[in-house]
């Protein structure tokens, strides 16, 4: 894994905690509700360094990482 990689696992790891994910989610357009469902952290793409920034308009641009369903997950928006 690259540094900035691990910089930026680490920084998730710090907002989110430290659990590891199950499952992780990619939303595309009409499952954005999806995140919303999720019991956790939502963190904005523009405070994650060097992560590419969601190009469609009305999509939030979040990870969101918590629990779904009794399962830790990461969910994309945007």
């Amino acid at each position: 894994m690259s540094r900035n990689a691990e910089d930026l696992a680490a920084l998730i790891r710090e907002r989110a905690g430290g659990a590891p994910v199950r499952v992780g989610l990619v939303l595309g357009s009409g499952l954005g509700g999806l995140a919303a469902s999720v019991d956790g952290t939502a963190i904005p793409y523009a405070d994650l360094p060097g992560f590419p920034h969601a190009g469609v308009s009305g999509h939030r641009a979040d990870l969101v990482v918590g629990e779904l369903e009794g399962q830790r997950v990461a969910v994309f928006g945007g």
